[in-house]
């Protein structure tokens, strides 16, 4: 059983519609079965994520569809930047610290490789066989209004696990 189905089947209630969410607005719309390796029940676990019973459980599966390996972002990451930017930015999410983690790690992980870094290309690989960094950096670059709300509130400012390297990542990953 897939980590999606799981949720739904946990929590059937997720599967019930658009959300009224601002933040999810638009993401039944996009065509997610068009994104390669992408699960077409996408919204579901947009969704899982407002709810305070099954947030824990979608975020578990977000993380299975956004990330392909330990050290890289799959081709989901960049279509789902948006959504997940705008839900960090609402204080009542639940596991809110968690996504933001998730979208610390899509920014550094979407950092252009050095061509002329050895130890850079041997752990990234080369960018153009990367194409999902360079997307999801243009995923951030477009909702950079949202990074720079996100980096301007006050709850996250105080947050001690989110240090001056990583805000300097999200700005990189943002164009700022």
């Amino acid at each position: 059983m897939t980590a999606t189905a799981a949720l739904t089947a946990a929590h059937p209630h997720l599967r019930q519609g658009p959300s009224a969410h601002p933040a999810l607005q638009g993401c039944e719309d996009v065509e997610w079965s068009s994104v390669p390796g992408c699960q077409v029940d996408v919204p579901v676990v947009l969704r899982g994520l407002l709810d305070p019973e099954a947030a824990e459980m979608a975020e578990r599966a977000l993380d299975w569809l956004v990330m392909s390996g330990p050290m890289s972002i799959s081709t989901v990451m960049p279509a789902v930047v948006p959504y997940l930017l705008r839900l960090a930015a609402d204080p009542s999410l639940p596991r809110r610290d968690e996504l933001v983690g998730l979208l610390l790690v899509a920014a550094v992980l979407s950092a252009p490789t050095d061509p002329d870094n050895a130890w850079d290309l041997a752990v990234s690989g080369p960018e153009k066989d990367h194409p999902e960094r360079a997307q999801c950096r243009a995923a951030f670059v477009a909702d950079a209004a949202w990074v720079q709300r996100l980096l301007a509130d006050d709850e996250l400012r105080a947050d001690p696990y989110l240090g001056d390297e990583d805000r300097a990542s999200f700005v990189q990953a943002a164009g700022l």
